[in-house]
């Protein structure tokens, strides 16, 4: 075995001897190692001290030379000769020095390609260039005299973009519910507000036709409709539209609290009935409109009241009332009068009032005309139940002291219409005095 000192060195091996990397031994020598055929110890040139880090970074390489048809040219080794450990990050010149003979070194692993440097990402869900694929196209409208506009042809245009019921019922402005759809108290409230609206709009179809019929017509519609479209009201609540659900639920609240009350005192007022130990007293009769020389239907059931109540007593006087308004041939007093004699009541029985035209007239008018023929000045008012209240307010206010009731039931397909009228009556009483 040749010593260190006598063995041929490679040309050019002395001048960068100095620029070598230092070997760190590790388990001895391994150039004795090598002199001694031991394969065991194996040194690696460490071309840098290795830096703690969480994350390995590849070093830049140089781009790998090309031949002549752009494939990257491949090292052949030579024979004799070991491969020699080149650094990352020497240079060109580095990299050509020939290896020593008989060193043994190691390879540094290749440096990871371009797609092995990448790192590996884990996609949750679906990438987003297939998010924008998937993205359903908008209808293309077309202005063309050619083509005919369709709701057929529109129906087929939204199928064929895929925006076809891309709009939720939620988000329309206005649409039906179905039936299985709405609550079973919901129901009931349209099916009976509904047959509520149709009732009190019935009169009209006879030509009855005032602001009574039109309100309660109106009142009943609402909260039919209320009812049957109540899912486009309790969507999308905000601070504005509950304030106005609110205001509009408390304001209903008070009117249907208010109506309650008066249609109490309408009540009671038309339960005062004539005392047996008042023998004598006078039937006024308040007047209702005329068609021709013949009765209303409402004026015909007071006239029957009228009629029954002077039948079961002979000796009473009766006074009717109501002038002649702008459609009428006659005077109501007349109508009734004539009336009364056909049914059998004496002409003598029956004083006529020809001159008033409001329910405060009629009993104003009266007052002086029993003043002047001398007649009872307790007095019981033939009229029906739900005028009743308003007829014993005037009849206070011109004078009388005992008032009695001697109301007539008002026909069922007529009431809610003049129900509804009487209480404006009563709040214009009440507010205006008149």
């Amino acid at each position: 075995m040749q010593n260190d000192t006598n063995r041929s060195k490679p040309p050019g091996e002395g001048r960068f001897r100095s620029r070598q990397p230092q070997e760190t031994p590790s388990r001895g020598d391994p150039r004795q190692a090598v002199r001694q055929g031991r394969t065991d110890v194996v040194t690696r040139r460490q071309t840098e001290t290795p830096q703690p880090s969480a994350q390995r970074v590849p070093m830049p390489q140089d781009p790998p030379k090309r031949s002549h048809n752009g494939r990257p040219e491949q090292r052949q080794p030579q024979p004799g000769r070991t491969e020699r450990a080149v650094p990352p990050g020497a240079s060109e010149r580095q990299r050509s020095r020939p290896a020593e003979t008989g060193s043994v070194s190691v390879r540094p692993p290749a440096s990871p390609t371009h797609h092995e440097e990448r790192a590996r990402q884990v996609v949750i869900g679906k990438p987003k260039y297939q998010k924008e694929a998937e993205r359903k196209p908008e209808p293309v409208i077309i202005d063309s005299p050619d083509i005919e506009a369709s709701p057929k042809a529109a129906n087929d245009a939204e199928k064929a973009c895929g925006t076809a019921g891309s709009v939720t019922k939620d988000e329309r402005k206005f649409y039906l519910q179905r039936p299985r759809d709405i609550s079973t108290l919901r129901k009931m409230l349209i099916l009976v507000f509904g047959f509520l609206f149709l009732w009190c709009l019935a009169p009209a179809f006879f030509h009855i036709r005032g602001i009574g019929v039109f309100s309660s017509s109106a009142v009943m519609l609402g909260i039919c409709l209320t009812a049957m479209f109540w899912h486009l009201i309790d969507r999308n609540w905000t601070f504005k539209k509950a304030a106005v659900v609110s205001l509009a639920a408390l304001l209903f609240t008070a009117c249907v609290a208010a109506f309650g009350i008066v249609s109490g005192m309408m009540l009671k007022a038309s339960l005062t009935a004539v005392p047996k130990d008042c023998p004598n007293y006078t039937v006024v009769v308040l007047g209702c409109k005329a068609h021709g020389d013949q009765p209303s239907w409402m004026l015909n059931d007071r006239l029957e009241k009228a009629y029954s109540i002077l039948s079961e007593h002979p000796n009473l006087k009766c006074v009717v009332t109501g002038g002649m308004g702008d459609d009428e041939q006659f005077t109501e007093a007349y109508v009734m009068r004539k009336y009364l004699v056909e049914k059998g009541i004496s002409p003598d029985r029956i004083y006529t009032e020809e001159l008033s035209g409001s329910t405060e007239e009629n009993l104003l008018y009266t007052k002086s005309l029993i003043r002047l023929n001398g007649l009872s000045e307790n007095i019981v008012i033939v009229t029906d139940r739900f005028h009743e209240l308003r007829a014993r307010i005037w009849a206070e206010k011109a004078g009388f002291k005992k008032i009695y009731s001697g109301c007539c039931e008002t026909r069922i397909y007529l009431l809610t219409g003049y129900w509804f009228r009487e209480m404006f009556g009563l709040a214009r009483l009440y507010v205006f005095g008149v």
